[in-house]
């Protein structure tokens, strides 16, 4: 377990279970203040304002000027401006357990791009293992889908570009920490950068902050879990492959079925569930053989 790969691949699944909780939490937030776009903007607020609370304890300003820097607020142009506003808008619209089962197919699109810009190399286990937690994701996709959940069929596009906005970030952020060997400043500056971004956009759109309500305080909650598991990724980025940590975060789907089943009581568990969240599980395990 000396191996950093083995560290990278046990943060990834520790970042999986952390996604899973937001996706719920974000569930519960909705119920109380209806608005993705609001809410997008207070979860990124309060991760941004977290990380510059906790500056002092890792920010070197001199690095604010680097090329790294400057990738890593590119990546905040992407994420979690983009990814989380199309997450968000996709649970309001097909639920927490569809939208994490689609917008887990991020590790197709991270694959091929570090395979192409990284020059990472995908090797038989990582490629079948990455197979078999996707065809477990599709599966739980499948089961939301034929349980009476009614949405329009262009919804489907939410989740998958959310997919593709993640799969964009992890190399781009991989080689950035290559030059700036920092997760939280990662994670300070792309979280600013998206929440700027998200304010200019929500105030030219002419919007408005709807009347205080509990839903305030969840979509915060949120920032503090997104924000943690943003800092997780990063780490895992900078010790292991894209190849490796990619799909092992993309396991959200089962942390976040079996958290709606034990803790939260949104979910039903029957066979074709469990089905798929072995697989995702197996597919997991076959990619830490690589």
């Amino acid at each position: 377990m000396g191996d950093p790969v083995y560290l990278a691949a046990a943060i990834a699944l520790l970042v999986s279970l952390n996604f899973g909780f937001a996706n719920h939490f974000q569930h519960i937030a909705l119920d109380h203040l209806p608005d993705p776009q609001v809410g997008t903007i207070i979860n990124v607020a309060t991760t941004a304002a977290m990380f510059w609370l906790l500056s002092p304890l890792f920010l070197v300003p001199e690095t604010l000027l680097s090329p790294s820097a400057g990738l890593f607020a590119l990546a905040g142009l992407i994420v979690p401006a983009a990814s989380i506003s199309l997450t968000t808008l996709s649970v309001k619209m097909i639920g927490p357990g569809l939208t994490a089962g689609l917008a887990s197919t991020s590790p197709v699109f991270a694959m091929v791009l570090a395979v192409i810009f990284l020059g990472e190399l995908v090797s038989a286990p990582i490629l079948i293992g990455t197979g078999i937690v996707i065809a477990g994701i599709m599966l739980i996709a499948f089961r939301s889908k034929t349980e009476g959940m009614t949405w329009p069929l262009w919804a489907i596009a939410l989740p998958l570009l959310a997919a593709l906005t993640r799969g964009i970030t992890h190399p781009l952020i991989k080689y950035a920490l290559t030059g700036l060997p920092s997760p939280m400043t990662a994670a300070l500056i792309s979280s600013t950068v998206s929440l700027v971004v998200l304010a200019i956009a929500h105030r030219f759109a002419g919007g408005s902050l709807p009347t205080w309500s509990k839903g305030y305080l969840w979509f915060a909650l949120c920032g503090v879990i997104n924000g943690m598991g943003i800092v997780g990724l990063n780490y895992a980025l900078s010790l292991g492959k894209v190849v490796v940590v990619s799909p092992l975060v993309a396991t959200t789907p089962a942390f976040t079925l079996l958290l709606g089943y034990f803790v939260f009581r949104r979910e039903t568990i029957r066979w074709p569930a469990i089905a798929a969240i072995a697989m995702i599980f197996a597919g997991s395990i076959l990619i830490l053989t690589r």
